[in-house]
């Protein structure tokens, strides 16, 4: 999918002029360098990112990507943390959903995001850890506030689920939000590196999603339903 352009929030108008055309001024730089990241990653992979190389492509100063992102390693998080704000949008976008149908629809978008760009994205998670950090914390470190971010999207539809009564009581869905994520980004990562293909991945990523959650399902419908879209049953 590449870096799309961030929405700009409704708020700018609402300070003075200056301090409006100033924010303006930010987001759009700030669109231009996650563009011609995405461009550059695409043709030359990350070895092909420098600083120097994306502010010529960017069309801004060296000195202004290092005051907005700090180095190579800010202006992927921030590429990143730009897709998952298009993930967000695309799923609000989508049709009223359970909340368990929501992290479902997350996922999808996800997927699908990485299907439209995959010379893109692919590098950039090959470069990931998924296995840093230990117990609770271990994968989120590998992408830090975005692996974090994501966690609490689960977390909410999780937290909603519990309350409508979907999940059996005393369900932990902290723990259980970031089992899911961490799961998930080691598939990524071995399909990144080559270790699994696509489907692969696609069809270890459904299984390990919904086992996740047939686990917790208070109904015995539900659980049944998630062992059937896992494949585990048929």
């Amino acid at each position: 999918m590449g870096a799309k352009t961030p929405s700009v929030s409704g708020t700018v108008a609402d300070v003075g002029p200056s301090r409006a055309g100033w924010d303006r001024r930010q987001a759009q730089t700030r669109h231009d360098v996650l563009t011609a990241a995405g461009e550059i990653i695409a043709a030359d992979g990350l070895d092909g990112l420098t600083m120097r190389k994306l502010a010529a492509r960017a069309g801004v100063a060296v000195a202004t990507l290092y005051n907005q992102f700090g180095d190579r390693d800010g202006v992927l998080v921030a590429f990143v943390s730009n897709g998952l704000d298009q993930l967000e949008v695309e799923v609000d976008e989508q049709p009223a959903h359970t909340p368990i149908d929501t992290t479902r629809a997350l996922f999808a978008a996800f997927d699908q995001t990485l299907a439209e760009a995959v010379d893109v994205w692919r590098p950039i998670f090959a470069t990931l850890d998924a296995g840093t950090g230990t117990g609770a914390d271990a994968g989120t470190d590998a992408m830090g506030s975005v692996g974090d971010r994501f966690v609490q999207i689960i977390q909410d539809d999780l937290a909603k689920a519990a309350a409508d009564g979907l999940l059996v009581d005393g369900c932990d869905v902290e723990r259980l939000a970031r089992h899911v994520f961490v799961t998930r980004l080691n598939r990524v990562e071995k399909w990144a590196t080559g270790s699994i293909d696509w489907e692969g991945y696609r069809e270890s990523s459904r299984l390990g999603l919904e086992l996740a959650l047939a686990a917790v399902f208070a109904d015995a419908g539900n659980r049944i339903d998630a062992l059937r879209s896992s494949q585990i049953i048929t």
